[in-house]
């Protein structure tokens, strides 16, 4: 990091280019960080941290060399880095009432509509091909994942009783959840190549086709035929 502010012209050359990285694994430049009222430094991501970095705050992640070296300069009486105060990752998240507690539940626990709701997100994931196991569970998130093998869903993914935006909420939520290729529990990991993948299943017109055949069924035909057709059920 010296050696590219050691100087005032290195300082105003680099400054706006994103040599750093959030928790978030997105790059940010050094004017942002210096322009932020605070800004925290973690070893590796949390979920706290993505949740407050999506908020808006800047938690820069030390596991990044530059942003490690970014972080040792005042350490180290580096007189070319000034950086603003810094403030306490969990204390910040508990404050914005990030909670990190995950709760599966049990089929036979679900409310009427709970239940349909994850039997039509089971027959949705088949459809567009998600091959993860499909529970509802309960959380602060809208839903999360090991990134391999399952997807839970929660309450919150749901923003409407009304058939047509609550289709549309879990399809969202499970290509959301899709395009994360590892646990998002500890790191909900939202950098470029989530974004990338996002885009690509919400976006592929194959993916889109199968969720519309399956919302024209369930119009069409009712909610319980359609699940035995694609042979969904609960237990």
């Amino acid at each position: 990091m010296a050696e590219l502010l050691g100087g005032e012209s290195l300082r105003e050359r680099w400054q706006d280019h994103d040599l750093c990285q959030l928790v978030t694994a997105t790059p940010v430049s050094l004017a942002r960080i210096q322009a932020a009222p605070q800004i925290a430094f973690q070893e590796g991501a949390s979920h706290g941290g993505d949740a407050l970095v999506e908020r808006g705050a800047i938690v820069l992640d030390t596991t990044d060399s530059a942003t490690k070296r970014l972080a040792s300069a005042p350490e180290e009486g580096d007189p070319t880095v000034t950086l603003p105060a810094t403030f306490d990752v969990a204390t910040h998240a508990e404050e914005a009432g990030v909670w990190q507690g995950y709760s599966r539940l049990a089929d036979t626990a679900l409310s009427t509509r709970q239940a349909r709701y994850l039997l039509f997100a089971r027959a949705l994931a088949e459809a567009i091909g998600i091959n993860r196991d499909i529970y509802w569970g309960e959380a602060t998130a809208d839903a999360w994942t090991d990134g391999r093998t399952r997807i839970v869903v929660t309450d919150s993914a749901v923003t409407s009783r009304k058939r047509t935006v609550w289709t549309q909420d879990l399809f969202l939520t499970l290509c959301h959840e899709a395009a994360h290729d590892r646990s998002d529990k500890s790191r909900t990991a939202h950098g470029r190549r989530f974004e990338s993948r996002f885009r690509e299943l919400v976006e592929d017109p194959e993916v889109r086709a199968a969720y519309a055949e399956l919302v024209t069924a369930v119009h069409d035909r009712g909610f319980q035929p359609v699940f035995r057709e694609r042979g969904v059920s609960l237990g």
